[in-house]
C-alpha cells in the first residue's frame, strides 16, 4: 500500500517546524497580553475601590459633623433649624457650643463620640458640598440628611438621621 492509500480523508499533514514556531510564539504573546491585562484590571479595581472608600470616609465625617451641629443648634434655640442660611450663621457665630455636653439618649454623648474619634469637618463647607439637608418648614420637625451622589459608609446616613429623629422626639416629649 502506498502512503496516499493509508491517509484518512480530511486528515491534515503534520505542521512544519516554521508553523510550530509561529504557534508557540502566538501562544506566548497571547499569555503575556492576557496576564498584563489581568494585572491592569486588578490594579485599576484596587485603586478605584480605595478612592471610593476614602471618599466615603470623608462623607461620613461630614454627615456626623452636620448631625451634631444640628443637635447643638436645637439645644441653643429650642427648635430645629429650618434653613441653611440660618444654620450656617448660627454655627459660624457659636462654634464653642458644638463641644458642650448633651443630655443622654440614643445619640452620641459627646462630639468626639459623634465623630467616632475623628476630627470634625467644616460644617458650612459640608452643608454646601457633600451633605444635602432637607430643611423642615417648621422648627418642630426634623431635618433629613442625605449625600449628593457621594459614597457613604454602610448605615451612616440611617444612623445620623436616627440620631436626629430620636433627639427631636425626646425634645418634643420633654416639652409636653
Amino acid at each position: 500500500m502506498t502512503r496516499a492509500a493509508t491517509d484518512l480523508p480530511g486528515e491534515q499533514p503534520a505542521p512544519t517546524a516554521a508553523q510550530m514556531k509561529k504557534q508557540i510564539l502566538f501562544r506566548r504573546w497571547f499569555a503575556v497580553i492576557f496576564v498584563s491585562l489581568s494585572v491592569t484590571a486588578i490594579y485599576f479595581g484596587w485603586f478605584v475601590t480605595r478612592n471610593v472608600r476614602d471618599d466615603a470616609k470623608q462623607t461620613d465625617i461630614q454627615l456626623r459633623s452636620v448631625a451634631w451641629a444640628i443637635m447643638s443648634y436645637s439645644v441653643a434655640n429650642n427648635a430645629m433649624p429650618t434653613s441653611q442660611d440660618e444654620f450656617v450663621k448660627f454655627i459660624s457665630a457659636n462654634e464653642q457650643c458644638l463641644s458642650a455636653p448633651r443630655r443622654a439618649g440614643e445619640w452620641p454623648a459627646s462630639q468626639e463620640d459623634a465623630q467616632a474619634n475623628v476630627v470634625a469637618a467644616d460644617i458650612a463647607a459640608a452643608v454646601a458640598g457633600r451633605v444635602e439637608v432637607i430643611w423642615p418648614p417648621t422648627g418642630n420637625l426634623t431635618p433629613v440628611l442625605q449625600v449628593r451622589g457621594r459614597p457613604s459608609g454602610l448605615g451612616t446616613i440611617e444612623q445620623v438621621n436616627g440620631w436626629l429623629q430620636n433627639w427631636n422626639h425626646d425634645a418634643a416629649t420633654a416639652a409636653q
